[in-house]
């Protein structure tokens, strides 16, 4: 199901969020509210049959604004956020990747992190969307590197999000390693570890040893 529970006469930006009926999904509704500028719209797309991947193409099908921003029903956006993107995008950029604080950390390494991505509509949609094919796991990098052959993209520090609590997605060896075949000169410039205390932690997290942590750390109330 497809709804709109906040949208303008003329929107300028489509705020897309994927999620499920068992997902709460109000809060960060809320919170897109109370944004600073109001020239527009936010897409539910809450269909429990539909895998990430084919929830955000349908929210991008579905918008009318020219530039689409991604975010989770787990994150909260802060009041600039939709006035960010607005300002972030000039005629040649296609792409735009910001930081994110909180359960999950990140500083714009070139992997455009899904909770904070934005991007133009029509160049997705040329591109292709997200690919099914890595639904659930790389599939915001997967497209953020494929956008990379229409124009530029880029990383805006002042575009934030806070995703309060730990990611709900774990590895898929099987779609890593996909990846890493189909992009091999990104993947090795952008993922693969070149120190030594980079290697060992690229180790630890590929066995699972940092979800573990995580997961006794936020059992007991850890940030």
């Amino acid at each position: 199901m497809i709804r709109k529970p906040y949208t303008s006469t003329e929107p300028r930006v489509s705020v897309v969020i994927p999620t499920l009926p068992t997902h709460d999904h109000e809060k960060v509704i809320t919170t897109l509210r109370n944004q600073t500028m109001r020239a527009f719209e936010v897409i539910l797309v809450d269909d429990a049959t539909l895998d990430i991947c084919e929830a955000r193409n349908a929210g991008i099908e579905a918008a009318c604004a020219d530039v689409i921003a991604l975010t989770d029903d787990d994150c909260r956006p802060p009041p600039d956020w939709v006035t960010k993107i607005d300002q972030a995008f000039s005629d040649d950029v296609v792409c735009v990747e910001g930081s994110v604080e909180g359960g999950r950390t990140y500083r714009g390494e070139g992997l455009y992190v899904g909770c904070n991505l934005a991007f133009d509509r029509d160049t997705a949609l040329s591109a292709g969307g997200f690919r099914n094919e890595y639904a659930g796991w790389r599939d915001d990098t997967e497209f953020g590197w494929r956008m990379e052959a229409y124009g530029p993209c880029r990383y805006d520090p002042n575009l934030v999000m806070y995703h309060p609590d730990r990611p709900r997605a774990t590895i898929d060896e099987r779609k890593e390693a996909r990846l890493r075949r189909e992009y091999p000169s990104h993947y090795e410039k952008r993922i693969v570890p070149h120190s030594t205390v980079g290697r060992v932690n690229d180790w630890l997290w590929r066995r699972g040893v940092w979800a573990a942590v995580d997961r006794v750390r936020y059992a007991g109330g850890g940030r």
